[in-house]
């Protein structure tokens, strides 16, 4: 039985996308531990795909999308327990591309020629960004005041431009996620599978979908009301800090290095990645791919 699927990668700069997809062909590619999905076959040109998973499986930073560059990464996929095949299209734009679409509120034909298609869409947030920490009450209390507007002196500095990339992560989320739901584009989606990246950087406790309601609850409220089937997970496709094989850090310079020599001591590279969430084993990165074929119901 056959069956074609296309899912759509989001998310803003520095959210994940690049190194879950050099994980994800890495434990594709290898077999080196049992996952939900199995590697079906492939023909064509995958050296974009191999390099990224080299410089993962070597404890390298893989380097993130460049600004308007697209990647169309194709992974075939075999799901042993039904003996479907899933052709799977990642399709990797930069995170800069969906910021200038919050700024201008155009989208470039490349970019909404890409969405054709899409019914399902991988979205990427951070739990390594603080961006989306801080609330008014927050500010309020920095700067130690409730002072309203007749208070304040006028300092004599000049106002400072609104800047469209430092509004909160979230609100440019929803903002993309609600205006391509919209004329022109229009898209009919049905399955959202939220991915927390560097979870290893996230909260104590353990629970993704917790974690989104308190740190991004926009989002949050927006896909609970979404009408969309929606699952949260925490992964880790890293597994610390890396440093950058292009710029390598001075030996005395133990930043990335510690990590990196950690990671590299595990004798199978699968082990560094960590999944939470909906009973997906420990490291297996297919586990959402297979939810968002429709593999696994609702």
């Amino acid at each position: 039985m056959s069956q074609e699927v296309r899912h759509m990668a989001i998310g803003l700069q520095s959210s994940g996308k690049t190194t879950f997809a050099a994980a994800l062909w890495y434990l594709i590619d290898s077999g080196e531990i049992p996952i939900a999905l199995r590697k079906g076959k492939h023909t064509g040109d995958y050296r974009y795909l191999e390099a990224i998973a080299s410089r993962w499986e070597h404890g390298w930073q893989v380097p993130r999308t460049k600004t308007l560059q697209q990647e169309i990464i194709t992974m075939n996929l075999k799901d042993p327990a039904t003996s479907m095949d899933v052709g799977l299209k990642f399709v990797d734009l930069s995170g800069e591309t969906f910021e200038k679409a919050f700024a201008t509120r155009t989208l470039n034909q490349n970019a909404a020629d890409a969405f054709s298609g899409t019914n399902n869409l991988m979205l990427f947030v951070s739990a390594n960004d603080s961006r989306d920490d801080l609330t008014m009450i927050d500010v309020a209390i920095q700067l130690k005041d409730n002072l309203d507007e007749d208070q304040i002196k006028d300092d004599g500095s000049e106002e400072v431009a609104f800047d469209p990339a430092k509004t909160p992560r979230q609100v440019q989320v929803v903002d993309f996620l609600d205006s391509i739901r919209q004329p022109p584009m229009s898209l009919s989606l049905e399955r959202v599978a939220v991915i927390i990246s560097a979870w290893d950087k996230g909260p104590e406790h353990n629970d993704p979908i917790r974690w989104l309601r308190e740190k991004m609850p926009l989002l949050d409220q927006y896909l609970r009301n979404s009408g969309l089937m929606v699952r949260v997970y925490g992964v880790s496709a890293q597994g610390g800090d890396l440093p950058d094989q292009d710029n390598p850090p001075a030996k005395d310079d133990l930043d990335g290095l510690l990590d990196q020599k950690e990671l590299l001591s595990l004798a199978k590279a699968s082990k560094r990645i960590q999944v939470v969430g909906y009973g997906a084993d420990q490291h297996d990165l297919t586990h959402p791919v297979r939810w968002l074929s429709g593999l696994e119901g609702e």
